[in-house]
């Protein structure tokens, strides 16, 4: 009898003991998804690092040949709001290198990125700006500039034998307009 009883009472421990054994993993396995939901979530939308394409041409050359990329490069859109056409070229960022691109403390910036010659990284530091600017497509990012500062637009993809002397600047400073 007591051997029938020790059994008896083994197998309902066990039970009971793979129950909450599953029920744990369920809630660890759940909290494993959520977080990186929420990271996936957090580093797309509140970072704003997808950048998205905005136009794809099949001639390579045709971006450099429009009127938004042709000039100064920099167009106020809103109050606090600028549109920036920027092309990389052998060896340099147009607008940029020349002149550095002076913009207000709190523009929010969208960036529309091209390549005349050959692929070129777009980065901006300091910020999450981070894309590679291709021959025919146009790349889109936007970002707020919420500190007055000197940022240094570099190429993070290896174009030749130039490529470590292309720097752009980007100014921040006065209030905002």
């Amino acid at each position: 009898m007591s051997t029938e009883h020790t059994d008896r009472f083994d197998a309902a421990f066990h039970d009971i003991a793979v129950r909450h054994e599953r029920n744990w993993m369920f809630i660890a396995v759940t909290m494993i998804a959520l977080l990186f939901i929420a990271a996936v979530f957090l580093v797309v939308h509140d970072y704003g690092v997808v950048a998205k394409t905005s136009a794809i041409y099949s001639d390579p050359n045709t971006p450099s040949t429009l009127a938004d990329f042709q000039g100064s490069g920099v167009r106020q859109t809103g109050p606090d709001s600028y549109s920036v056409y920027e092309i990389g070229r052998a060896w340099s960022w147009t607008p940029g290198t020349a002149t550095p691109l002076q913009l207000p403390v709190g523009a929010r910036v969208t960036f529309y990125v091209t390549s005349g010659d050959v692929l070129h990284g777009f980065e901006i530091q300091g910020t999450s700006i981070n894309l590679t600017a291709i021959p025919g497509v146009v790349g889109e990012v936007s970002y707020t500039f919420d500190k007055a500062g000197t940022y240094m637009i570099i190429c993070n993809e290896y174009c030749g034998a130039g490529h470590q002397a292309m720097i752009g600047k980007i100014v921040i400073g006065g209030g905002r307009s």
